[in-house]
């Protein structure tokens, strides 16, 4: 996706959580604000670190990187935050890692290891940091402002890369995507922050579910929508995604 369809898809999250929100408190006084700040700079790096590995080394390479970086946010969870597990956790983990393997592309050929490895840390870092600061600085009622802050700055770090280019011109479709994209994006990151506040499911369980979730559904559109050839590579990935999904619900 072009960078000024990712800078209008900031800006747009941005402006959903300011006016259809509710903010209890002056947003710079909080003590996640600046966290908020520099993670929202840490979404722009990550998404040009990702247009890098996709440059570098294909679609497939980034898609393995960002997806497989879901192991970072399970281990900060088991090793940091002391949370349980379990055989089915254990089994579910594994099955989901290996579904997320058999959905993406076999021809993945990696040219540049350095990309690849920077957006895995990066994308592990943004959804580590997530639960973290969930836990530990942003109550339930601050989501909305936590997330607009990120949001903010991740636009703002956008505009000042956008001007850095020469040719600035943004078209109408651009326009169209990046606000749909943006409103999604809220949405995304505001349920992810509810999931993890939910007493009865920890980060190690919430973070695989859905990313085996999204990459099921992902592979179902394809099949459905766009009729995608369906290989067995493909189906054995969708039921191994069922699977990892029913043992880490059941897993609790």
């Amino acid at each position: 996706m072009p960078r000024q369809a990712i800078m209008i898809n900031y800006i747009v999250a941005a402006l959903t959580g300011a006016f259809f929100f509710p903010h209890e408190q002056v947003i710079w006084s909080a003590p996640w604000f600046w966290p908020a700040s520099a993670m929202g700079v840490l979404f722009y790096v990550v998404f040009r670190l990702i247009a890098k590995t996709t440059q570098s080394n294909g679609v497939a390479a980034a898609s393995i990187a960002t997806k497989m970086s879901v192991v970072i946010p399970i281990a900060v969870g088991l090793l940091f935050l002391s949370e349980s597990w379990n055989w089915m956790k254990l089994s579910g983990i594994a099955l989901g890692i290996i579904a997320v393997l058999l959905s993406t592309q076999s021809e993945a050929e990696i040219k540049d290891w350095k990309w690849p490895l920077l957006a895995f840390l990066g994308s592990g870092f943004i959804d580590a940091a997530l639960n973290l600061f969930q836990v530990m600085l942003v109550d339930e009622s601050e989501f909305p402002s936590f997330i607009t802050t990120i949001f903010s700055f991740a636009f703002v770090t956008g505009l000042i890369h956008h001007f850095t280019f020469a040719e600035r011109s943004i078209s109408k479709t651009t326009y169209v995507h990046g606000a749909a994209l943006g409103m999604v994006n809220f949405g995304s990151l505001l349920f992810i922050l509810l999931a993890l506040n939910l007493p009865q499911f920890e980060s190690s369980v919430i973070f695989p579910i859905n990313n085996v979730g999204v990459v099921m559904s992902s592979s179902l559109f394809a099949f459905l929508l766009f009729k995608e050839q369906v290989t067995t590579r493909a189906l054995a990935g969708i039921g191994l995604s069922i699977a990892a999904i029913t043992l880490l619900y059941f897993s609790r």
